[in-house]
């Protein structure tokens, strides 16, 4: 056999044992479904029929108690009786009704100064003992209660109090074994697992078949129920009990689970066995057309990518699988080009942004003007999406020209705007001493170039004369300017005027200011007052003022420093949208 041949025989064999494993699967889920419907059906009748058991288990054990205490009750009358017959000797008279009755112990405590003591008790060695800790369960009429206190680990105890003016004069007690009140309780099937309790008003346990703890009762409500329990319960009449009988449905299912599956197994059986011969069947028919679309799929893993599924007779749904798969392959093949085409636009994107980085920091000037003066200092952190923020100025005839702008887009095209307004603001500027003539050519000439794309830039003008310290300044819908004063009083200053290239202009308004000694001039883009931090909150114009405020003794650089340390730690784990730029003046 050769090694295509040794390859086919293993497709074969593959295709006929996952081919049967999902028919199988596909008819044997319907029948699953309608086993776990029936079970939980079956379980749920089961459930029920056991309730019903255990409320008469219930009525017929509360009964039977009822019974042995109220026979128990007319046992202590009859001892009260005998004693007050016979009066002398009390502790004989006790162990005479003991063995009458075929009861453990009898016992006769005394109230007496508010202390509770064993007065007679068929046990000489505990007459005379202090039982104050009983004295709360003992001042009912009548009790049930478990106690260590009498030296019976085995025993339950019932009391009789008498009273001599609405108080408890005494009380007395017989002890019998617990089991005498768990015999009723049956021992087959789930029963033998069932849990009685008895509890007092106080929920605390007053009888039990489970393991008991050392103090022989325990309080009920730090005895967690479990919620997979079936748990029925009823008053004790005229005792103030409560008497509880619960089953963990753990026993029920399994002897449901074991019912079951032994009631079913013979139809089961028969379903496989059908199955398989169904099966078998289905394959003989579908092997052929699954075999050759592996082959083609194969043909496909190594290499000739334009081999195609060809359908088959008998085909069926393979040949629709088939027909998907070439469909898939031809998408695939298109999806390979198109990402491929992706590839190389995000490549160019990708460059796009590196050019548009390096012209958005050359716009920048990379030093400030040597002039004793003005202390002049910029900064700027550049947002995740280039932008198109810019700010230039030089000295020109003992005068300082500024401008401070922001384009109104971002990428490649804001970056290409931008350095076209800087050269154009810087030729005008260049050449024009009046700030209004400036403004006016630059801005019809970039209306022009920007009409076409609906672009605009906002932009704060200045011209500053240093001998004069006089400055004139125009703001064309840009953020206003701060001035702060050597006494810390904050001037915005701004005028009428609307953005670059929105429309020719006619007029600009110019305003003048002289400014003094320690006098700060801060010029800056929206991105500033926009950054935001975590919880999507803006650093605002209230904080920045607080900030200028508060940096009277700061040279210009270390308060650019301290403004962009303070925006990095506002904004460090929120991705910011819009560039940080600021221009600053400081008078000296």
């Amino acid at each position: 056999m050769n090694l295509a041949q040794s390859k086919t025989k293993n497709i074969k064999s593959f295709l006929a044992t996952r081919v049967f494993f999902i028919i199988l699967i596909l008819v044997i889920l319907p029948l699953i479904i309608y086993l776990a419907i029936l079970y939980r059906a079956e379980y749920k009748e089961q459930k029920q029929d056991l309730l019903i058991s255990m409320n008469i288990l219930k009525d017929q054990i509360s009964k039977n108690i009822e019974d042995n205490l109220k026979f128990k009750n007319e046992i202590l009358d009859f001892a009260i009786n005998e004693i007050n017959r016979n009066g002398q000797n009390v502790n004989k008279c006790f162990s005479k009704i003991t063995t009458e009755f075929n009861l453990q112990d009898l016992y006769y405590l005394d109230f007496s100064q508010n202390y509770l003591f064993l007065m007679n008790s068929t046990k000489q060695n505990l007459i005379g003992k202090n039982l104050n800790s009983l004295k709360n369960i003992l001042n009912q009429k009548n009790f049930l209660f478990s106690t260590e206190l009498l030296s019976c680990k085995d025993c339950i105890y019932f009391s009789k109090t008498f009273y001599k003016n609405n108080y408890p004069k005494g009380a007395f007690v017989l002890s019998f074994f617990k089991s005498e009140l768990l015999s009723d309780l049956p021992k087959d099937k789930f029963f033998k697992n069932i849990d009685l309790k008895i509890l007092d008003s106080n929920k605390n346990i007053v009888l039990s078949n489970e393991i008991f703890q050392s103090n022989g009762s325990t309080n009920a409500q730090n005895q967690k129920v479990k919620m997979d329990q079936l748990q029925v319960q009823k008053d004790l009449k005229n005792l103030n009990l409560k008497l509880i009988l619960s089953l963990d449905q753990k026993y029920l299912k399994i002897f449901h689970q074991q019912n079951f599956v032994f009631k079913h197994t013979f139809i089961l059986s028969i379903v496989f066995v059908i199955l398989l011969i169904l099966t078998w069947i289905v394959i003989s028919f579908i092997s052929k057309p699954v075999k050759t679309l592996l082959l083609t799929m194969k043909e496909i893993k190594e290499g000739n990518v334009n081999k195609r599924y060809k359908k088959q007779k008998l085909g069926f749904e393979i040949n629709y699988i088939g027909s998907f798969f070439n469909n898939t392959m031809d998408s695939l093949i298109a999806k390979q080009k198109e990402i491929e085409r992706e590839k190389i636009e995000k490549q160019r994107y990708i460059q796009e942004l590196e050019i548009a980085e390096d012209i958005q920091i050359s716009l920048l000037p990379q030093k400030p003007l040597d002039i004793k003066d003005v202390d002049i200092s910029f900064g700027n952190l550049f947002a995740k999406e280039v932008g198109g923020d810019f700010y230039d100025f030089f000295l020109k005839d003992g005068k300082i020209f500024f401008v401070i702008a922001d384009i109104a887009t971002k990428g490649i095209l804001a970056c290409l705007y931008a350095l076209n307004l800087r050269s154009t603001i810087r030729s005008y500027a260049s050449t024009f001493d009046n700030l209004d003539e400036i403004i006016l050519k630059t801005n019809n000439l970039f209306f022009k170039d920007a009409k076409e794309k609906s672009m605009f830039a906002t932009a704060f003008f200045g011209i500053y004369d240093i001998k004069s310290k006089n400055l004139k300044y125009s703001n064309q819908g840009h953020m206003s300017a701060i001035l702060r004063k050597e006494d810390s009083t904050i001037t915005e200053l701004t005028t009428k005027g609307i953005a670059l290239g929105v429309e020719e202009m006619e007029k600009v308004y110019i305003n003048e200011i002289t400014l003094q000694k320690n006098d700060l001039l801060f010029l800056y883009t929206d991105g500033i007052t926009e950054a935001i931090d975590k919880n999507n909150k803006f650093f605002g114009k209230e904080n920045l003022v607080n900030l200028i405020k508060d940096t009277k003794d700061l040279n210009a650089s270390e308060i650019i420093e301290r403004l962009f340390k303070k925006l990095e730690d506002y904004s460090r784990d929120a991705e910011q949208f819009d560039d940080m730029t600021a221009l600053l003046f400081k008078i000296i």
